[in-house]
């Protein structure tokens, strides 16, 4: 039996939402898989736990944080005594902050997940818990080399550190209904929380001026989040409603209708390290390149990693390179076509989840406790 704790998940729409739902999906090909999680919609935690019943399990827990962790806790004691689980896995070191001990004692292997975000810490206190939590667990998997740089730059020296790449997404036997038709040429993506840091404004102002160059230019913007209110004020000011739509959230099918009519997926991340927010790889990269796109990136954190430059996309040094690139790709139908060729090639070959995990599957084998 494998245990997965988290507090990122679905309904809930993120990186860490695919890649923690994935993980179990796969993993429950050959395990019992369980899933302690958080509650945040009823309707759609509901609707999406009855669509993976026949996989594994999800237990949910609802209320203030606070209790939420505790009875998530209180409900995890039984499977712990029962001596059945092979591993613990948890997708932060906050997941373990309350039975790392428990379990430890109890001789259960454990692997926490390492995103990047969660690491960028001021406070000394939080990174001595963060150093203490990573020091228990056996093994800590990160997303890129630049976040296992971060976690080394911890001082871990007990578990085993690994890098294992996220899979994405095989969206190809995906089939619901969908309820947006769009046409644009060219038709630009952005699927990401609305968040300062995702650029998303960056992009709104190069759409202002490419729009007259390019008339029936579409920006697609998926996704929801604090930005959106600032994000909508701005395309109104700049009189872009007929270039760019914000869908919201999206299922799995309205995402693969927008891959797949996609010319070009753009997410400029910036450095805000400063204030704790960076992109630790940027899965969603991998996700368009599966259709053939490539992406334009900038050189921030792990985002190098899933966007080779030059070859399955452009990464930016600068985001006021950004309109320059633009103009450059939408005018230049060969290299774009070349660079989502050489991006697919990689994505089929690298990212996808048949082979990622049985890296899983090997670390989970290896973890041996005395």
């Amino acid at each position: 039996m494998i245990i997965i704790l988290t507090q990122c998940f679905p309904s809930r729409v993120g990186g860490i939402e695919t890649l923690i739902s994935n993980l179990a999906l796969n993993l429950s090909k050959k395990y019992k898989v369980i899933v302690f999680a958080d509650r945040h919609n009823l309707l759609l935690d509901s609707k999406y736990d009855k669509s993976v019943k026949d996989n594994f399990i999800v237990r949910r827990s609802s209320g203030l944080k606070f209790f939420r962790r505790r009875k998530k806790i209180k409900e995890l004691k039984p499977f712990i005594f029962s001596k059945e689980i092979e591993c613990v896995i948890g997708d932060s070191w906050k997941s373990f902050e309350l039975c790392i001990d428990l379990l430890n004692n109890n001789k259960i292997p454990t692997i926490c997940l390492a995103h990047g975000n969660e690491l960028l810490q001021k406070n000394p206190q939080k990174i001595k818990k963060i150093k203490e939590i990573f020091n228990k667990c056996n093994s800590i998997v990160t997303n890129s080399n630049y976040t296992l740089k971060i976690v080394k730059e911890y001082g871990i020296n007990k578990p085993i550190l690994k890098r294992i790449y996220p899979a994405a997404t095989n969206l190809d036997n995906i089939n619901q209904s969908i309820n947006i038709a769009i046409q644009g040429n060219p038709i630009i993506l952005t699927l990401a929380r609305l968040e300062k840091r995702k650029g998303h404004i960056n992009i709104i102002n190069s759409i202002e001026k490419l729009k007259d160059q390019f008339k029936d230019i579409k920006y697609i913007i998926a996704g929801t989040g604090s930005e959106l209110t600032y994000l909508k004020s701005e395309v109104a000011k700049k009189r872009l409603e007929n270039n760019i739509i914000f869908l919201g959230n999206i299922n799995e099918s309205e995402k693969k209708y927008i891959f797949s009519i996609a010319d070009l997926m753009v997410m400029p991340t910036l450095d805000e390290s400063e204030v704790r927010s960076i992109e630790g790889f940027g899965i969603v990269y991998i996700e368009s390149a599966f259709f053939g796109i490539p992406s334009i990136a900038t050189n921030v954190g792990g985002t190098s990693e899933a966007v080779l430059n030059n070859v399955t996309g452009i990464v930016l040094n600068k985001i006021s390179e950004l309109d320059t690139v633009l103009q450059d790709l939408l005018t230049n139908k060969k290299k774009l076509f070349e660079l989502g060729q050489k991006a697919k090639k990689r994505a089929l070959e690298e990212f996808q989840w048949n082979t990622i995990i049985e890296e899983y599957i090997s670390l989970i084998s290896s973890i041996k406790i005395k």
